[in-house]
């Protein structure tokens, strides 16, 4: 696959994650199998999957915890095959693997969704819906700590910094939100009430974020010489899963389970209404681009019940249809080259694909979910 380094392109074999290495592909290619009934897909995962375990090794000691770049890609892909493929080996896997990630989870820095604790929960979270492990029970436990234990005060609420961010996120995917939910789902299960609190706090601190004029939440991304934005320069916004009101919306729309009131409520609606006013257009991945944002709306249509959302969804499912039949899928990535991976290329516009024709049977990944219960 094609790899990014700062300003320079290679080609190499694709990495072990879920973001854009083998872990996201297989997952596609199984959940394929599955919904098509077609053979070649499933025995292609089978066999990627084969090349995978066969090269990992001690090096996976290394990684951090992190569900989209870390340890926890494994898990979470080990955690829906064994369940997808009926292979209780893969659930042994799992709990190997969740056996080494104690040191990591106390070393991790960035606390986020991507390659933190908080993504590490959710994944542990999947993973203990379908075995009721006491082993992901207590990791997932040891990560919400983490999330406390460095959860910076801010003017009001609080937030994560990191050693390359100085000022705490909003949005899904390294900021409050994906946070936040991590530490809700978490709460549910546990009842640990700091970990409700400490995510009650993330969503204080990211609301002081949101700016009503343009109905969206500033990104306060620092730039490559790591300066914060100086005073009175031109506030930046974002569109995507991974920054802005669409992974926002998405986030707000998987707490409602465990924290449902009017302010959510409003905060979803008006994210979903700024995503499909101007969240479509710049290219079609789920990271940052179409297929993401269609991801809040189908979630949004499916949990509130509102039909005009369905319609909105199928809409934009359809217009992204006809426009293909004319171009190639846009990969998020410069210059829109391919790329096979989940959260930028093929892999992920096509699972996307897959969740708009069969959402019952294929779990949002961009929420880290479990896999469906066999019946």
């Amino acid at each position: 696959m094609a790899h990014i380094h700062k300003h320079e392109w290679s080609v190499q074999f694709a990495g072990s994650d879920l973001y854009d290495g083998a872990s996201g592909i297989i997952l596609f290619l199984a959940y394929l199998g599955k919904v098509t009934g077609e053979e070649h897909s499933t025995m292609l995962a089978k066999a990627a999957l084969k090349t995978l375990q066969a090269t990992l090794d001690e090096s996976k000691q290394q990684w951090g915890p992190g569900a989209f770049q870390g340890l926890s890609s494994l898990i979470y892909l080990f955690c829906h095959l064994a369940s997808l493929w009926d292979e209780p080996a893969l659930l042994d896997a799992c709990e190997e693997l969740i056996a080494l990630l104690p040191p990591l989870i106390a070393k991790d820095t960035t606390f986020d969704i991507i390659s933190g604790v908080a993504g590490c929960i959710l994944t542990l979270l999947a993973v203990h819906r379908v075995t009721s492990s006491q082993s992901a029970l207590v990791a997932a436990i040891q990560c919400g700590e983490h999330l406390c234990q460095h959860s910076c005060t801010m003017k009001v609420g609080s937030g994560w910094k990191t050693p390359q961010q100085e000022i705490p996120l909003a949005g899904f995917s390294h900021g409050c939100a994906g946070i936040a939910y991590s530490l809700l789902a978490l709460f549910s299960l546990t009842g640990i009430e700091r970990f409700k609190q400490t995510a009650l706090d993330a969503l204080a601190y990211e609301r002081t974020l949101y700016v009503s004029e343009v109905r969206n939440w500033l990104d306060l991304r620092e730039g490559d010489e790591g300066k914060k934005p100086a005073d009175g320069e031109r506030q930046t916004f974002m569109l995507a899963w991974c920054h802005g009101a669409p992974g926002i919306g998405l986030a707000r729309l998987a707490c409602l389970p465990y924290l449902d009131d009017a302010i959510i409520r409003e905060e979803i609606i008006t994210a979903c209404q700024t995503t499909a006013d101007s969240g479509f257009g710049i290219n079609h991945s789920l990271c940052h681009g179409d297929m993401g944002n269609l991801e809040t709306l189908l979630v949004a249509a499916r949990t509130l019940g509102i039909p005009e959302l369905h319609e909105s969804v199928y809409r934009l499912a359809g217009a992204l249809l006809d426009e293909q039949k004319t171009q190639d899928w846009v990969a998020g990535v410069p210059i829109a080259v391919e790329t096979p991976g989940l959260m930028t290329g093929l892999a992920g516009i096509g699972y996307e694909l897959l969740r708009l024709a069969d959402p019952d049977t294929v779990p949002s990944v961009l929420l880290l979910e479990a896999p469906v219960p066999r019946l």
